[in-house]
């Protein structure tokens, strides 16, 4: 086996050890229909709004917004998307506001609302820049009055719907932070829209995202092609666009890959889960580096070895690399926006091989020696003032179920364990629950408290041929303990649980 394939096997058993996704399960929430009366367009409006799945009455969580156009053909189609984006980890929870057309006479006034410019055809056309009113001056505001929203907000719209939404990317892009354009008619009126964002581009704020969509004959025929020709030579640095086409499909078809796509092009590098590398600190030897595993791996990371924040000129992060000491070790992940990067810290020092010493008269292999506290803590007690209610031996068969105690106590494991061979060693424990872990008298591994969900603590450290005194300190609240005491050997490509014969009691 190549080491290519045992480093990347030995980062998968290490998520599967230290990584616990949490995912959203997607429910078909009910469409809260509204209205609003708008002075701008002189009509009510109609809109539905779709509150994600984490919303809670009450809570003080708030959620961008996303806008979309045509709101009776997509209210259905785009949250399901996203949904499933969502349950993916790929995008966050938001709140969706789709805002059906106008009917006068049966007769649909989108023409109305999204072009920009009157025209002989269609007659109605030009309100663009009123719509836009209507958005910023009564909507916007009106959504962010009445729901719980965050001042992010998104816009999406479908052919000339698309077009509109482009055109207000132009004339006011503080709006929305992400313009999504599927399949647009960009050559309407001789271009004018592509004229526009060849005067208007350069101009665009920072921290924009624009995602432009459509197919092989859209892009050769209705002027998307020259979009794309404009944005490459006029688009400022900090506008994260991107324009695509998708073969074999049509233009309604094409909405489906396009919403998906679009999403989790604006909220790239976005996740909900910490970013998490093992080991988490440690001491090095001079010259001598050591494996370092991102398990949660992001498609942009960076790293810096002095303390500071890394920038994306930084060193590229790799999911697995080698760490020398010393080092302060910084990694962060880069989202399109900012508002997701992630950032996690590591101090890793130089120092000497930990001593060994002989093994210890009258021990025996087979497990570590524990002792069990009744009481309620948020923090790990001293052990010392209290008076265990039972004692034993934590061997292979032991297990949490068979103490009395199943909430609202405290254990110490301690003895011995034998290192039979020279390097490094990853210590690590996970649990939700707080936990504490001593080596040869040092504590390296402090993951006190009461976490959320579970999380891992580790630490690498050089070791020798020989016994060390280990002492594993935990505390247990609530119901289901869920205690892990794991180990890596030097040379090896997953950690796994210290096999009893190796424990001394």
């Amino acid at each position: 086996m190549t080491t290519r394939k045992i480093l990347r096997g030995t980062l998968c058993l290490i998520a599967v050890m230290f990584y616990l996704p949490t995912g959203i399960s997607a429910q078909d929430n009910p469409v809260i229909h509204d209205s609003i009366f708008s002075k701008v367009l002189n009509e009510e409006r109609s809109i539905r709004i779709i509150l994600p799945d984490t919303y809670k009455p009450g809570s003080s969580e708030r959620y961008e917004v996303i806008y979309l156009t045509d709101g009776e053909w997509v209210s259905d189609l785009f949250p399901f998307i996203y949904r499933f984006a969502e349950g993916e980890n790929y995008v966050p929870p938001v709140i969706i506001v789709a805002i059906p057309n106008t009917y006068i006479n049966k007769a649909n006034q989108r023409d109305r609302d999204f072009l920009p410019v009157h025209v002989d055809n269609p007659p109605i056309s030009g309100g663009a820049d009123k719509f836009i009113s209507f958005l910023g001056n009564e909507l916007i505001p009106y959504i962010d009055k009445h729901y719980p929203t965050n001042g992010t907000n998104s816009l999406y719209g479908h052919s000339y719907g698309g077009l509109f939404v482009m055109y207000t990317l132009l004339t006011r892009p503080d709006l929305f932070q992400s313009y999504y354009s599927t399949d647009p008619a960009m050559s309407w009126n001789n271009d004018f829209v592509i004229k526009l964002a060849s005067d208007k581009l350069e101009a665009i704020p920072p921290g924009k995202v624009l995602w432009i969509a459509g197919i092989t004959e859209t892009y050769q025929n209705m002027g998307i092609g020259r979009m794309d020709s404009v944005l490459k030579l006029k688009a400022p640095q900090t506008l994260h666009w991107k324009l695509v086409t998708f073969p074999n499909e049509k233009h309604n078809s094409v909405r489906l890959k396009a919403m998906y796509d679009g999403i989790k092009f604006s909220y790239s590098g976005y996740s909900n889960e910490p970013l998490i590398f093992h080991p988490m600190n440690g001491i090095l030897l001079k010259d001598k580096p050591a494996l370092l595993f991102i398990t949660n791996p992001y498609p942009e990371m960076r790293y810096t070895l002095d303390g500071s924040e890394p920038l994306l000129s930084s060193p590229e992060a790799e999911p697995v690399m080698q760490i020398s000491g010393p080092a302060q070790l910084t990694i962060r992940s880069f989202s399109v926006t900012g508002k997701y990067d992630h950032i996690a810290k590591g101090n890793f020092p130089l120092g000497d091989v930990l001593p060994a010493s002989q093994k210890p008269g009258k021990i025996k292999a087979g497990g570590l020696r524990y002792s069990i506290y009744e009481g309620t803590w948020d923090k790990m007690p001293d052990f010392n003032k209290l008076k265990p209610v039972q004692s034993g031996i934590a061997d292979s068969l032991f297990s949490f179920e068979h103490l009395p105690l199943k909430t609202n106590f405290g254990c110490i494991f301690e003895g011995y364990v034998e290192i039979t061979e020279n390097g490094y060693y990853l210590f690590a424990t996970v649990t939700k629950n707080g936990s504490r872990l001593y080596l040869g008298n040092k504590q390296i591994i402090d993951q006190d408290g009461i976490h959320s969900s579970e999380t891992a603590g580790s630490f690498v450290i050089p070791l020798e041929k020989g016994f060390y005194p280990v002492r594993l300190e935990y505390f247990q609240k609530d119901a289901n303990p869920d205690l892990q005491f794991v180990y890596m050997k030097p040379g090896a490509t997953n950690p796994v649980p210290i096999p009893p014969g190796n424990l001394y009691h």
